[in-house]
């Protein structure tokens, strides 16, 4: 067992580790937004509504969870991706009141090069700074604390 393992790190250590964590996420999404923004005009909330969107559609509530933003919020971004020709309001299927929406062939061509360069900058800015190791460590690290959350 390495002494990291052993030792019991100190309150003001935990938080320096969150608020490194908060510093380095802002940086990836700056840099995120700026690459998207300028290679294609997406900004990223408007990218992640569309990775966010399966192929078959999507509820618009189910979307507000999954892109983490309020209802009104993802109405407006939706309706600014549908002016834009990138999405579709259609009826669902199975509910003739409800709503399903849908990206369009259009969303797809922007989204698919957008897919590739958000995975460009996570590489860049993040990955290829830790060792394999380092992101197994994280990777598990992270899994645990999701799994805590859905469970609460």
């Amino acid at each position: 067992m390495s002494s990291a393992e052993t030792r019991t790190p100190t309150r003001r250590f935990k938080v320096h580790v969150w608020r490194s964590l908060m510093e380095v996420h802002a940086g990836v999404l700056a840099e995120l937004e700026r690459e998207l923004t300028t290679l294609h005009g997406l900004t990223l909330n408007e990218f992640d509504t569309l990775v966010n969107i399966p192929r078959d559609g999507i509820r618009p509530g189910e979307l507000a969870h999954r892109v983490i933003l309020s209802q009104s919020a993802v109405s407006r971004l939706v309706d600014r991706l549908e002016r834009r020709g990138y999405v579709v309001r259609e009826e669902a299927a199975d509910d003739s009141r409800g709503v399903m929406v849908r990206v369009t062939p259009e969303g797809r061509a922007v989204l698919h090069p957008a897919i590739r360069t958000n995975a460009t900058v996570v590489e860049r800015a993040f990955a290829d700074w830790l060792t394999p190791d380092e992101l197994d460590v994280l990777d598990g690290a992270f899994a645990r604390i999701l799994a805590r959350q859905l469970v609460s």
